[in-house]
């Protein structure tokens, strides 16, 4: 059975847009009792934009001293959080930087920010989280709303398949005492042909609540969970249902399974991954299935 995280990595640019990350990973700390480590990663210069950079030049020397400067201020903001607390600033591609750091100090979640925030509420991610929704193993929390209370309504993109397992087994364990649904998207094959579409529909919803019920008792989690999860069969496509339900109800987290080839089989295919979490109106946890 998986069980809560003991170590949290905060993945920061230290910009404003990774205050929220900030404010959830520290949350999650406070929750778990666990450690978080806050990573900051500098790109080589070509990288981050720059023509050149002289190591003896006052640029050069102003850039490490904010950067002392800043890792002391988050030490310090940090440290009346109550927990235990540590900043680690490397240098790299920061994806890779990220995914080494995490392995290394045994991290069971990566949490990270956007890349900046448009107009009428729409996110971007950026290059380095798409890298790490395709290559993490480790499940990660993608943070785009304001941090006002732990997560409390949890809703699970599902197929039923076994990566969609390893998603509901890991919000099981993360968020024991949360409001959990499964929600599986299905289509209805040859409806617009049928005399009685919405009867067709219901007969499909039917076959697929059983295969729910043959997913939801084979999953590893306990007796009483399994119960009060609920269950959402909606015809129809799953980003759009996704976006509809997070707009209409008080959801705050979308779990998603995920696999090398891309979000869950059948469901998504590759080229759509990076669509499919850039839409979500709320933040996503991204978890590695079994391929």
């Amino acid at each position: 059975m998986i069980n809560p995280p003991r170590k949290i990595l905060l993945a920061t640019d230290l910009s404003s847009r990774s205050d929220r990350a900030q404010d959830r990973a520290v949350t999650l700390m406070k929750q778990y009792s666990c450690e978080l480590i806050v990573l900051h990663v500098i790109e080589p210069a070509k990288e981050a934009g720059f023509h050149r950079r002289v190591r003896f030049s006052s640029s050069y020397k102003q850039n490490e001293k904010l950067i002392e400067k800043t890792k002391w201020q988050l030490l310090d903001y940090l440290r009346d959080t109550g927990g235990k607390v540590s900043v680690r600033i490397e240098n790299g591609k920061p994806s890779d930087v990220i995914l080494q750091i995490a392995r290394e100090e045994g991290c069971d979640l990566i949490t990270t920010g956007v890349a900046r925030n448009e107009i009428l509420g729409r996110c971007v991610l950026g290059k380095t989280v798409d890298k790490l929704i395709r290559s993490s193993e480790i499940p990660l929390l993608i943070v785009t709303g304001r941090v006002r209370s732990p997560y409390w309504n949890i809703v699970i993109a599902s197929d039923f398949s076994d990566i969609s397992k390893s998603a509901l087994e890991t919000a099981a364990a993360y968020f024991p005492d949360k409001k959990i649904a499964v929600l599986n998207a299905h289509s209805a094959p040859g409806s617009y042909a049928i005399d009685d579409p919405e009867s067709y529909r219901d007969q499909i919803r039917q076959m697929i609540f059983r295969d729910y019920k043959t997913f939801i008792d084979s999953a590893d989690i306990a007796d009483k969970l399994r119960e009060s999860i609920g269950i959402l069969i909606e015809w129809g496509s799953l980003p759009q249902l996704i976006k509809e339900l997070v707009y209409n109800s008080s959801v705050e987290l979308v779990v998603i399974g995920s696999r090398d080839r891309g979000l869950m089989r059948n469901v998504f295919r590759q080229s759509n991954t990076m669509r499919v979490v850039n839409d979500l109106p709320c933040d996503a946890l991204v978890v590695r299935g079994k391929v």
